[in-house]
Order: structure tokens, then sequence, then C-alpha cells
């Protein structure tokens, strides 16, 4: 069962080489050969020297002297070219493995980022992958050299003496039996292992996002506890690991030892009889620490590299993940009256992240051309939900969904996405000059476009008193930037692109006044000959929306123009009065009577 499953393994790491396989095996082999040749060869040298010293045949000294001097010219020779071959390969398979993984990161669907921690991600493209690294560039290349020189001992050790060699063979296959039963607790580690390596990185990754909080309410110390408790879990299993190590090292030793010393006295008994020369007990006992020593190596190599299949699992199981589909078939027709009259629609559209749980029910919505429509609700109501279905990342598990009058069955999820301009609330930029950032709205956009795009959306300005302007680094996440100078280079992205539906996710309720008031008036000529859907936080922001959508519990519990749902009395009306209580100005703080005695 173990060596079923380390074949297969074995044969998962291998198929990511693909192309590359045949030439990695050329110089795998080649240098293998070239290795375990020179080990092979040196104890019939040996036995030729020996037997020359006791009878003084020139033609024995000749023969070694021959041996010797090809063996180590055809190495010398060799070896270098299949070095350079497979040690080259390697460095590209394991560049083009992180492409594939950088790649799946891509295509996978948005389900996969809510359910995982970006941390694990992160330990799939770095410990993951190194281990795999050194898998192909140490173990398999010391694995290939240690079969081809076992193999070569055993012939060597028959053509030498079939008896002696045989009962040597059983001694020697211990050692391997013993390494293999180590190897299972081994793998079991290191699957352990590897998991807490991830753990360790999403603390890490957690600590780097979430520094400004962790000064703030001072949590270094819950931080760091929960950074050194996966720290300590990963080396508790590290320590176990190299338990079991020493216990193999010393298992190992102690069958190496009565192996060689029982050849050792029972063929010197044979020389003393007459029953083979000394040459070839010189070449017995140097052949037979060579397959000692190659089948020690091989348990060591087996229970080492458990570590690494344990990485390229993940890997494979990585690269296995289901992809995002290139387009989402629609759970129900849409009535053919609805579909043709508004650019957005929502009919009957149920949807849960899970089978048991559902987070819209029945929701309906539309928004006309040139049509401004507003989502309000209590937090949890489901209004991110909804621009999650209308930016593709989940489809309705009810209902339908139309674009521009087509249900999104006929729009490939890239088509859909080409339609939907998208500020969220916090915008994000790349690593990278404004230039670059604003340009990812079009591509091929000229810098005049790039320009145009930026004076509309109120940043041109401060951009030109940066000290490099456009050619300004933005810093990780536009950390170099305030967030209402973010958001209005979002903005002039989405301007850029042009696309017919804007989508807003409360593109303002994080600004201060003065941020505010400018992305408003970027917002405003982003809006202009666009359809809008906007999750809207302040009410007062919304007033003039051609509708507004009150969702509750994933439902739309009203639905109307301003004033109409104002005349309800119902739960926009209440969330308004709410908002207006606290937009009043407070009243002035005084000191209480026992404090101003003290003044």
């Amino acid at each position: 069962m173990f060596i079923q499953k380390l074949t297969q393994e074995l044969l998962q790491l291998l198929s990511l080489m693909k192309a590359k396989k045949r030439a990695y095996f050329l110089g795998l082999l080649g240098d293998g050969i070239g290795q375990a040749a020179v080990l092979v060869a040196l104890p019939f040298v040996f036995k030729d020297l020996t037997d020359f010293a006791s009878s003084k045949d020139p033609a024995l000294l000749t023969r070694a002297i021959v041996t010797m001097a090809a063996m180590f010219l055809l190495f010398s020779l060799l070896s270098p070219f299949f070095s350079y071959i497979y040690r080259r390969c390697v460095r590209e398979v394991v560049a083009n493995i992180r492409l594939l993984v950088f790649q799946r990161l891509s295509r996978l669907p948005f389900a996969y980022y809510e359910q995982h921690h970006s941390g694990d991600t992160m330990s799939r493209l770095g410990n993951d992958v190194q281990l795999m690294e050194r898998a192909y560039a140490e173990q398999l290349k010391t694995l290939c050299i240690i079969m081809l020189s076992l193999i070569g001992s055993i012939v060597g050790m028959f053509a030498l003496d079939g008896k002696i060699a045989t009962v040597l063979l059983l001694v020697s296959t211990l050692t391997l039996y013993v390494n293999a039963q180590f190897a299972k607790s081994v793998r079991r580690i290191g699957d352990q292992m590897q998991q807490q390596l991830g753990t360790g990185t999403e603390r890490l990754s957690d600590f780097l996002a979430g520094l400004p909080v962790i000064k703030m309410f001072h949590l270094q110390k819950v931080v760091t506890a929960r950074y050194t408790e996966a720290n300590e879990q990963v080396t508790l299993s590290a320590i176990k690991q190299g338990h079991k190590h020493a216990l193999l090292e010393g298992t190992n030793f102690f069958i190496q030892f009565v192996s060689f010393g029982g050849m050792l006295v029972f063929g010197i008994m044979m020389v003393a009889k007459q029953m083979i020369g000394l040459g070839v007990l010189v070449a017995m006992v140097q052949q037979q620490m060579l397959v000692t020593l190659a089948f020690l190596q091989l348990g060591q190599v087996i229970t080492t590299l458990q570590g690494s299949l344990a990485g390229a699992s993940r890997i494979v199981g990585f690269l296995q993940e289901p992809l995002e589909p290139k387009r989402y078939e629609p759970a129900s027709t849409p009535t053919a009256t609805r579909i043709y009259d508004s650019m957005l629609t929502m009919e009957q559209v149920d949807f849960g992240y899970t089978a048991d749980t559902k987070v819209l029910q029945g929701v309906s919505l539309q928004v006309g051309r040139g049509q401004m429509a507003a989502l309000v609700g209590t937090s949890g109501g489901g209004k991110s939900t909804v621009m999650k279905l209308l930016l593709g990342y989940y489809p309705p598990s009810a209902g339908s969904l139309s674009l521009l009058g087509k249900p999104i069955g006929q729009y490939s999820i890239a088509e859909m996405r080409s339609l939907i301009s998208y500020v969220p609330q916090d915008a994000f930029l790349f690593e990278g000059t404004i230039e670059e950032n604003i340009r990812y709205g079009c591509l091929d956009a000229t810098e005049e476009e790039v320009i145009r795009a930026s004076k509309a959306a109120y940043a041109h300005d401060f951009i030109m008193e940066l000290p490099d302007g456009y050619q300004t680094r933005t810093g990780e996440r536009g950390a170099k930037l305030s967030g209402g100078q973010r958001q209005r280079i979002a903005i002039a992205r989405a301007i850029l692109k042009n696309a017919p539906i804007l989508l807003l996710d409360e593109a303002t309720s994080a600004l201060d006044t003065e941020s505010e008031f400018w992305v408003q008036r970027a917002l405003a000529a982003l809006m202009q000959e666009k359809t809008v859907l906007v999750i809207a936080h302040r009410l007062s922001t919304i007033e003039h929306a051609d509708m507004i959508y009150v969702l509750h519990e994933g439902k739309v519990m009203e639905q109307g123009r301003h004033a109409e749902l104002l005349a309800q009395n119902g739960l926009y009306a209440s969330m308004y009065e709410v908002q207006q209580r606290k937009d009043r100005p407070a009243p002035a703080l005084s000191a209480p009577e026992s404090s101003a005695s003290l003044i």
C-alpha cells in the first residue's frame, strides 16, 4: 500500500514536468550512470590491485590503471554536460509550476478566495514550490544514483560469488524495510507540518494587512501570541520529525555494523580455507558496503522525499481546483415582457453561499437606460451580494438576471464584466505608477485619453502636484496616496473603461468631507449617460435616484422614489429619520459642576 502510494505520488510529481520530462531524465540518467559507474568499478580495481600485490602479475596492475583512468575520464567529460541539462530543466520546470499556480489563481471562482485564507495560497507559491524544487534538484537525483549504484553493486557481487551475494542481499533488504516503516510516520508528520506552515503564513499575512488596527488597539501581544502558537506547532512537528530521523539513523547504523562485521569475519574464514581469493574478499566487502549504504540512503531519501511529496500533493490538489466557468447557465428563463425594457434586471432571484442558507429571496429590480437606482438597508440585508451576482462572482441559484436586455446565459462572464464599471468602497491600486493604474481601465488607451479621464475624475490637478506626476508610484495597495486620491484614480480608471453600466459600492462612505466633495464631483462625471446602481450608506446622497430598493434580510421590502418611500412611513423612512438625527449638530458639552469648581 505504501509503495503504491509512493509510486503514484512520484508519477504526480513527474507529470508536472510535461515537455521537459525527456530532457530531465536524459540529464539525470547520464549524470547518475557516470557517478554510479565509478562507484561500482572501484571494488574491481581494488581486487586487481590486491591480486597484483600477491601474484606480481603486471597485467592486473595495467587493467586496474586503465579501468580507473577510463572511468574518471568518462566521468569528467560527460558529468558536467548531463548535470547542466538536468539542472536547467529543474529551473525551467519550477518556473513553469509557479506560472501554472499563478495562472490558476486568476481563473479560480470568487468563492475559492472567500473560503481560503490568502496566507495559505501564498504558502503554496512559496513553501510548497520550494519543496518540489528540492525534490527535482536533489532528492530524485540522489535516488537515481542510489538505484543505479545498487543495481551495479548487486550485479558485481553476483559476478564475484553468487552464494555470498544472496546472503548479503537478504541482510541489506532489512535496512530498506526498516526505512520504509519509518517513512510512513515521517510522511504523516510532513503533511501536518505543511498545513502548519500555511497557518503561519496566514498569521503573518493578517499581521501585515492589519498593522494599523494592531497598533491602534494595542494588539501586538494578541497577534504575536497567535503567530507564536502557529510557530510552536511547526517547531513541535519538526522536533518529532527529527526524533524519527535520529531513531532511523541509530537503527541503520546497527544493521550496517552487524552485516559488515559478519561479512568480514565470514570472508576471512573463507580466505583461510582458500575458498576465495583475498582480492575477491576485498571486492566483496566493498560491494557489500556499497549495497548496504545504498539501501540505507534509499530509505533516508524516501523518508525525506515525503516532505516534498506533501508539498507536491498540495500543488497538484490546487491545480485541480475547479475553474470559474466561461458562462453561467440561467437558473430560470426570464419573462419576455421584461427582458428588453431595462439595462439591468433581476427577477425573483434567490441565492445562498451554502445550500442550506438563503441570503437573497425573491429579489426583483429594474434599472432603465440612463437611470440611477439605489440599494439601501441594514447590514447583512444582501446589498453586497447583489453586487457580487452582477459582477459575475456567483450565479443566481433561482430566478433570472439580465444585462442590456439579454439573460446572463447569453454572455460569457468576461463579456458580462466588460459591460460593467465598478467602484468599491475601498479602491484598490496596484503597486506601480498612477498612469499604469488608470490605464488598467483600457490597456490600449493613449496618454491623452488617460489625462482626459483623470481630469473628468478631478484627479489631474493633485497628480500634477506630485513630484513625478503620472509616473508617481502608488505603493502597496496605494499606500502612498490618501483615501480620496485613491478613490479618484479608481474613478478615472472606470471613466476610461467607459462601460454602459456602473456599480458603486458606498464609494464615499469612508472619506472625509473635502475628499467626499471631490469624489462626488468625480462620480457625477462618471455617471453621465450611464446606467447606475449604487449601494448607499448615506441616504442623503440618493434622494434624487430614479428608484430606491430597500433590502432587509434578503428581500426587497420597499421600493420607490425618495418622497414616495418617506410617505410610506416604513423601513426607509425610519432609516432616514435616524440619519437625520445623527446629522444634526450635537449640543455643546459643558463641564459638570463638580469639575467646574475644581478649575
